[in-house]
């Protein structure tokens, strides 16, 4: 089995502060990462739900959240010195988030009613497929993942 290691998978996330309605009312909105450790590509097997750690939100909006996600390299693993890239897909609370290719903000969670006031876990995971894991150089493989949370 070659031997995958992952680097800098995941950066800290952005920190949000939006203004609700009346303008002199303001709401809280914190987004933080937790990585996980790196983990092994597995080419005979894939990795399924593979654990990336947890992002914690805190929002007090009475009107919900948007968590919204973005991949510096458009949903996939770079290997960091050959072009070879590993194509993934996340999931963030049990929920699939829909295709990072754009290298664009996508939704990745809604909530249209005050939750998460005094803060909620949510775990991040990525499942990679053993096809397209297979024949790839070993090495090290990365990607930056950036959060946003935008108050309602």
């Amino acid at each position: 089995m070659r031997n995958y290691h992952l680097l800098n998978w995941l950066i800290p996330a952005t920190m949000g502060l939006s203004m609700l309605f009346p303008a002199a009312a303001f709401a809280l909105g914190i987004v933080d990462y937790t990585p996980s450790t790196t983990f092994t590509l597995n080419p005979s097997a894939g990795n399924l739900n593979q654990d990336l750690g947890v992002v914690q939100v805190q929002s007090d909006s009475p009107n919900g959240w948007i968590l919204k996600v973005r991949s510096t390299e458009r949903g996939t693993l770079r290997h960091v010195t050959h072009p070879s890239a590993v194509p993934y897909t996340l999931i963030i609370d049990g929920v699939q988030v829909s295709s990072l290719t754009s290298g664009e903000d996508v939704t990745a969670l809604t909530k249209s009613a005050l939750t998460c006031d005094t803060g909620c876990t949510l775990s991040v995971q990525a499942t990679m497929l053993a096809s397209d894991i297979d024949g790839k150089p070993s090495g090290s493989y990365s990607d930056t993942l950036v959060f946003t949370l935008v108050n309602q």
